[in-house]
């Protein structure tokens, strides 16, 4: 099977490490690929995440478009039309990709710009697009005015109209998608949870780490809610409860309301993260909404406690394998505080890791996401087949 996924490289992103985990278990079985990047930096440094994987089989393929700036592009259009128009050439170099390394099916990730661009482009040449949920773009951007807000809804329903079959993330993701951006139930759906690599969960159980260390990872935006974060460590300070805060985002971050008492650190690798991880006494995410959430499901597969809000689907992997005293909704910080000050250093029982772990394997996962692709390539054929006869 010959796949064509659209990559991105910020380490503190779900979508990337959900994409590597993924592709690293169907490379194992001699799986193609073929990845689109399309980028909006002017310079970037070689791509260091795929540097691991053949060119045979993993070919690579970056567009940069750093001269159609994404929001000045949606005031000038007006309408997603527009939009379309202003980027006809990425779509027509995307399709001569497309045409030129004929994958079987496109799986893309995500709602934004970049996996809508690819997905007109497959529609045209006629490749089946597995849509890999992975944030609602209408949630992402409520915060906006009017006129944007109803072109990036539009942007969002082109993409699940252009999908041949969709994988949610979680039951909260499918019942979001359904009631507020498309108004109606979605057939051809697949909830399956996001893969968690086996660098998280081979370890044995390990024992939290003693020290008062409270943390938060993860890009830094309204949907995010990491305020809440700041909020709950100036409430812990309040209360004169000693400990220590890290925060670990992108490095453009714009953090003029984080207290100059916690601590800023850079995007890490996933070995990185491990380490990071083990010495925490508590991962805490105050997410607004999220559909899946990598970072405390990576953190809780190495037996660290978290603290999760009730607005995230992981939600549901931690009630279901007895950890609902690890979701909250931070509507109150001070119950929140007190349920922090609960949790920081509390170990994760060996069933309910064991559970976590079997839910959440990355070669459990990624079978079920290949074998939804290779559904898509089978229904493409019999089309095809009925088409000739």
């Amino acid at each position: 099977m010959k796949i064509a996924i659209n990559l991105t490289r910020e380490n503190v992103g779900g979508i990337t490490s959900s994409n590597l985990n993924l592709i690293n278990y169907l490379y194992k079985l001699d799986h193609e690929f073929i990845g689109l990047e399309l980028t909006s930096r002017m310079y970037m440094k070689g791509p260091t995440l795929f540097r691991s994987f053949s060119p045979e089989i993993f070919d690579h393929h970056i567009l940069n478009i750093h001269h159609l700036p994404l929001m000045g592009s949606v005031k000038r259009s007006g309408t997603l039309k527009g939009l379309e128009r202003i980027y006809e050439r990425p779509i027509r170099i995307i399709r001569g990709i497309l045409k030129e390394t004929h994958p079987d099916v496109v799986l893309l990730s995500g709602t934004y710009y970049m996996p809508w661009l690819i997905s007109i482009a497959a529609k045209a040449e006629k490749i089946p697009v597995v849509l890999w949920y992975s944030g609602v773009l209408s949630k992402e951007t409520e915060h906006y005015p009017e006129k944007m807000r109803r072109i990036f809804s539009s942007m969002e329903k082109a993409v699940v109209r252009n999908s041949t079959k969709i994988i949610f993330p979680s039951e909260l993701c499918k019942k979001t998608v359904e009631q507020l951006v498309l108004k109606d139930t979605i057939k051809n759906s697949f909830v399956i949870p996001n893969p968690i690599a086996t660098l998280f969960t081979n370890p044995s159980v390990v024992d939290a780490s003693i020290e008062r260390r409270i943390a938060a990872v993860g890009r830094y935006s309204t949907i995010k809610n990491f305020d809440k974060f700041f909020d709950l460590h100036r409430e812990l300070r309040r209360r004169k409860w000693r400990h220590t805060a890290s925060f670990v985002t992108n490095p453009d971050a714009d953090l003029k309301k984080m207290p100059k008492t916690v601590e800023l650190l850079p995007s890490m690798t996933a070995e990185g993260l491990k380490q990071f991880y083990l010495a925490q006494g508590l991962i805490v995410c105050p997410s607004t909404f999220e559909t899946f959430g990598n970072v405390p499901m990576e953190a809780a597969c190495l037996g660290i406690p978290v603290l999760v809000s009730d607005t995230m689907g992981c939600a549901e992997i931690l009630r279901k394998v007895g950890l609902e005293n690890m979701v909250i909704s931070f509507g109150d910080i001070k119950e929140v505080a007190d349920r922090a000050q609960e949790l920081c250093g509390q170990s994760i029982l060996p069933r309910q890791l064991n559970a976590l772990k079997r839910i959440l394997d990355n070669n459990f996962v990624s079978e079920e996401i290949r074998a939804v692709l290779d559904d898509s390539i089978k229904k493409r054929m019999v089309s095809s087949a009925n088409h000739y006869e």
